[in-house]
């Protein structure tokens, strides 16, 4: 009888112990754009958002004192993690503005930030790194641009 306790203990311990384990919930690369298409953005607001590597969201167990219902989801980035935006800062007369936001491991780095300007005079068909557009218009409120390359 005693070792039939100590199964029944050791199935409710196990039961409860993978109940509190992690959960990988989603990890995926991602980019808010595809080649060929048309992307709009607000002043200030990013038109490409590129990522290499992975986040992946984990919830796991806290208890009931640390959380509504005793979860929590963390996101953990990979060590190879870059988050790429470029960012519409607008436009002054033919000049557009475009900023460049670099993050590691889900954090801003502000050394790479860097602003950059171009005159639409000269040419629509704008190269930023392994960015290639081409901007159908812009103004004082928004940009509109067709990805060409990544």
């Amino acid at each position: 009888m005693n070792s039939i306790l100590k199964i029944i203990i050791f199935t409710f311990a196990t039961i409860i112990i993978s109940g509190c384990a992690s959960t990988i919930l989603e990890s995926k690369p991602y980019k808010t754009y595809s080649i060929g298409s048309t992307v709009t953005a607000s002043v200030g607001m990013p038109f490409i958002e590129a990522q290499k590597g992975t986040i992946t969201k984990i919830k796991h167990w806290v208890g009931v004192a640390n959380s509504p219902n005793g979860w929590k989801i963390d996101d953990i980035y990979s060590s190879d993690f870059i988050k790429k935006e470029l960012v519409y800062s607008g436009k002054s007369g033919s000049t557009i503005e475009i900023g460049y936001r670099e993050y590691r491991s889900g954090l801003a780095a502000p050394a790479f930030y860097q602003s950059v300007k171009y005159d639409l005079n000269e040419s629509n068909l704008i190269g930023f790194q392994n960015f290639q557009f081409k901007v159908n218009s812009a103004d004082n409120s928004s940009i509109s641009v067709v990805i060409i390359q990544d």
